[in-house]
């Protein structure tokens, strides 16, 4: 098979190869023709190469500029591989496409450019004599330039010239100023040396390499002693490995992680931690008890693991690790009664979670969480030691606020307690008595609002920057007395994209959804006349999607032995439930559920102790309308009095737990059902230190897609980049079409 390059000079400007059976091959300036030679000099219809009777042919088609074969003119001749063919200012040389080495008739070297300026051009080397490199057509000598280097002003008119004696080739400096080197070696002026198959030869601003028919390569140059071409050498392959590191380290974290999180034990299995311990007094009198306070779960030293802190009814403050159960740091005297519950966050943006806690002596306390120490202890006036604070940015100013209530209706506000500088107080005051713990509801183009609620049917909106307030009387709303008890829950009911709060009262029992945007009732459902006595306080209710068809519900537990879904959105003014539990053998359910999708079927569950000392996970089974139990374990011997707290506590990519029961004890429960390293589903009373939200999955599950689309974005971004910096150079190297 023939090959044919088109060359202009020694410049080889296209390449074709004739298939076997391609009998004619047509030339000329006109489209249609199997080589196009777009110039004024060659006709429409030039010349054509005829093969027949094992001979090639070159016919001329009558033109006015001639058809040359070695500088001869001719009409038709035969035509030979190592023929060149001229044809105006354009030459074609007429070669053999040989398989082998072996096998070529006529010798092929080229130089390539490989780097530089002219990366990608194509010279072709004569086989015998001289070839002339410059910058301009001719050198100041008189001497025709084979190779032109127009426009690279480092490359002399006349530069160097490389020689072929027997296929022997070797390179000269004919003078240049800019010099030549040879894999990275200056020749010198006027000095010669001979050449190999990949020499690198440096002429200007390019670097070539000397290669032969079988050989090319346009890889980047190896043998040149440049630092910026090895300092790019190195980067590219850097940041190769690491774009390649990084997009496999995100799919793959990505994946595991989406993994973990939607995967789901066939059956849930719970056992108790009898490894766990712990040094702690415990509560010697349990002839009478209450809801006591939540512990809670965080990274507290900042070393990637989670630990406990826990408040007991003596008035001390413990910190555990979570992992081995030792002490962190000494108990801190805080002289509370063991009812109101801890919360944890980042007060002072150190960047360390803090603790905060009242004392039965109207004292709030902001420990430190990484050595124990105390940040802030100050009394702020009241019966402060049974309701949790809530922590939340109210002024919008970077820093957290603390807002805690007193029994007699005193609302303490503490803006930037974290920070000597910014710190203020102030102190509102509301109807008492307050029982329940407020809460942080969150408006768009708002800022938060503080909800408390009272035992006298009144639901109080403070602005926590402002501090104005907008009071709603339940009683004169819905007709029903509100004896409020219990934090109120705050979630989106109706999909409007505004949060409504949810109360739910002690005696009599009855759960109310209050729209914010209105201010007014939505419904108000009736649980129970007269519950067991004795209770203080009552569970807060939980908002979450228990149906499965995106629109939130309320789940509550009640001190008469149920559980309870309402749904929440409703058309009834008198509520309506969907389905019920009742656990009469476990008599009251003391203290607020915690919230969990267990077998990740976008229905969470409700966890919770009893007083017999049971914990429970219940699940609302959307086909049989019902509540059912998914687990149940004899936890504790005594009543279990707080809110189980949901972590992984130990590292161990499984859920763990938390409770502590009317003695003070506090126990660990594990669970079979996955979940990422050290994650905390459930961390303390109400889940937040806005005591706001219900935990859910999704967002871990966008993270993690979104993590495993980060790596696939990279992958395809590396290979575009890298697809198109091969085409960038393909479209410069010499095309080789078929004929």
């Amino acid at each position: 098979m023939p090959r044919l390059l088109v060359k202009k000079r020694e410049e080889i400007i296209s390449e074709y190869v004739a298939r076997k059976n391609k009998l004619k091959i047509f030339i000329g300036s006109k489209k249609g023709n199997d080589i196009v030679i777009p110039d004024k000099n060659v006709s429409e219809h030039h010349c054509t190469i005829i093969f027949a009777n094992n001979q090639y042919t070159l016919k001329d088609q009558n033109t006015i500029m001639g058809t040359q074969i070695n500088f001869r003119s001719i009409t038709e001749a035969p035509l030979n591989f190592g023929d060149e063919i001229s044809i105006g200012d354009y030459k074609i040389m007429f070669l053999d496409d040989a398989l082998s080495k072996q096998d070529v008739v006529i010798p092929q070297y080229y130089l390539i450019g490989v780097y530089g300026r002219f990366f990608g051009k194509k010279f072709f080397l004569k086989s015998d004599g001289d070839t002339f490199i410059g910058r301009e057509s001719l050198s100041p000598r008189g001497i025709e330039n084979d190779v032109v280097l127009s426009g690279d002003m480092t490359v002399s008119k006349g530069h160097a010239k490389i020689s072929a004696v027997q296929g022997q080739y070797t390179i000269t400096d004919i003078g240049s100023t800019g010099g030549v080197a040879i894999n990275g070696e200056k020749l010198g002026q006027l000095n010669s040396t001979q050449l190999a198959i990949g020499d690198e030869i440096s002429i200007g601003r390019t670097i070539f390499r000397l290669v032969d028919y079988f050989s090319e390569d346009y890889s980047l140059p190896s043998k040149q002693h440049i630092l910026a071409l090895k300092i790019f050498k190195f980067m590219r392959v850097f940041v190769t490995l690491l774009v390649l590191v990084g997009a496999a380290l995100s799919i793959y974290l990505g994946y595991t992680s989406y993994s973990l999180i939607t995967s789901s034990p066939n059956k849930l299995n719970l056992s108790l931690d009898l490894d766990w311990s712990k040094e702690i007094p415990l509560k010697a009198d349990t002839s009478s008890y209450e809801i006591t306070s939540t512990p809670i779960v965080a990274d507290l030293d900042n070393d990637g693991k989670n630990d406990i802190a826990m408040l007991t009814s003596s008035g001390f403050l413990y910190a555990w690790s979570g992992a081995t159960g030792d002490r962190m740091w000494k108990p801190v005297e805080v002289y509370n009664s063991g009812i109101a519950s801890l919360v944890c966050d980042d007060v002072n943006n150190d960047n360390v979670p803090d603790i905060v806690a009242v004392s039965d002596s109207s004292l709030i306390y902001i420990i430190d969480g990484q050595t124990g120490n105390i940040i802030r202890r100050e009394i702020l006036g009241g019966h402060i030691s049974e309701t949790t604070p809530v922590i939340c940015d109210l002024d919008g100013d970077g820093r957290k606020d603390i807002v805690v209530t007193s029994e007699d209706g005193a609302v303490h506000f503490m803006y930037a307690p974290g920070f000597d500088s910014n710190y203020a107080k102030y102190s509102e005051f509301i109807d008492g008595p307050i029982y329940a713990s407020p809460v942080i509801l969150t408006r768009k183009d708002f800022s938060p609002f503080v909800v408390i609620a009272n035992y006298d049917s009144k639901v109080y909106f403070i602005d926590g920057k402002t501090r104005t307030k907008k009071t709603i009387n339940l009683q004169e709303l819905t007709g029903k007395p509100h004896l409020v008890a219990g934090a109120p829950a705050v979630g989106d009911l109706n999909g409007d994209g505004i949060d409504e709060v949810v109360v739910m009262s002690n005696v009599p029992q009855y759960v109310s959804a209050i729209n914010t945007s209105k201010f007014s009732a939505m419904w108000t459902y009736f649980i129970e006349p007269v519950p067991p006595a004795n209770l203080k306080f009552n569970a807060s209710p939980v908002i979450a999607d228990f149906t499965g068809n995106g629109m939130c519900d309320v789940g509550v537990v009640s001190a008469n032995g149920t559980v309870q879904i309402l749904k929440g959105n409703t058309t009834y003014l008198s509520g309506e439930m969907l389905w019920k539990l009742a656990l009469p053998e476990s008599k009251r359910l003391i203290s607020s559920p915690a919230v969990y999708d267990f077998d990740k079927d976008n229905i969470p569950e409700l966890v919770f102790g009893t007083e017999d000392g049971r914990l429970i996970v219940a699940k609302s089974n959307v086909k049989r309308k019902e509540v059912e139990v998914m687990a149940d374990i004899k936890a504790s011997n005594l009543a279990i009095t707080s809110t189980p707290v949901l972590a992984d506590l130990n590292g161990d990519k499984l859920i763990e737990i938390l409770y502590t029961n009317m003695q003070d004890s506090i126990q660990i429960v594990n669970t079979n059902a996955k979940i990422l390293k050290n994650l905390r589903v459930w961390p303390m009373f109400l889940a937040n230190p806005e005591h706001t939200s219900t935990f859910s999955l999704k967002d871990y599950k966008l993270k993690s897609i979104e993590l495993m689309g980060i790596g696939l974005v990279l992958l395809l971004l590396f290979f575009f980049f890298k697809i198109r910096s091969s085409l960038k150079k393909s479209k410069k190297k010499v095309k080789v079409t078929y004929l």
